[in-house]
């Protein structure tokens, strides 16, 4: 993932991007992530701004039933780089890199953006019924016979104040 500024056309192009980045969600066992898609470049007068929106998908485990399942996301991928090193951004958002010259790796930029992208929730699906937290079965599988008594005995002489 490398973006040449010498060869990189004047006004709006695209480039396109593919990778694979490991994630560690959990240490054990890091998650490959793939990225594809193309970004959006405007090469401009003293700066290069891209952006876009590249697709993302990897098997995690879900957050409730924990079975293994494809995740896909998108990751709004936007940097900008200056090649008059005098003028500064404020945008804090955006990340700014300072280069006049030659190629630029983008790869640390796109895995960055990926990092961040990641959902903090992750469903295999919405309604999932996760696991019975007395036997452990997969209730989306089977329906267990567990009991619920799961009871605060604070809460036992509230039918009294009728």
């Amino acid at each position: 993932m490398r973006l040449d500024l010498e060869r990189t056309p004047a006004g709006r192009s695209e480039q396109p991007v593919t990778g694979k980045f490991a994630l560690d969600f959990d240490a054990d066992n890091p998650t490959t992530v793939d990225v594809s898609g193309d970004l959006v470049v405007d090469n401009l007068e003293g700066r290069c701004v891209v952006r876009g929106d590249l697709a993302a998908t990897c098997n995690v485990p879900c957050g409730r039933c924990l079975q293994d399942f494809s995740l896909q996301f998108e990751v709004p991928v936007e940097l900008v780089v200056l090649r008059d090193s005098g003028e500064e951004t404020e945008d804090s958002e955006t990340l700014v890199l300072h280069q006049r010259t030659g190629e630029i790796d983008l790869t640390e930029a796109v895995r960055e953006a990926t990092v961040l992208a990641v959902p903090q929730s992750r469903f295999c699906r919405d309604q999932c019924q996760g696991l019975c937290a007395q036997c452990g079965a997969n209730l989306n599988e089977t329906k267990c016979d567990c009991v619920d008594d799961d009871v605060d005995p604070r809460w036992d002489n509230l039918p009294d104040l009728e």
